[in-house]
């Protein structure tokens, strides 16, 4: 069994590199959000057209590897 803490650190946002490894300061914290902020809209646009279909084609209007 290896120890996490000897593993190179790899940051979980290029806004918060310390974030991973620690608790987040509320700037990190904002920072990251910030960052993650423009993909909520993509996902749930997505999750709406997607839902749209299911909704007037069933489920084989998903993708076969979505069913």
């Amino acid at each position: 069994m290896t120890d996490i803490l000897h593993e190179p650190h790899k940051p979980q946002f290029e806004s918060a590199p310390n974030q991973a490894r620690k608790a987040a300061t509320v700037e990190e914290a904002w920072a990251a959000a910030e960052e993650l902020k423009p993909m909520v809209g993509q996902v749930r646009k997505f999750d709406k057209v997607r839902r749209s279909d299911i909704s007037a084609r069933g489920k084989m209007a998903l993708p076969p590897d979505q069913r």
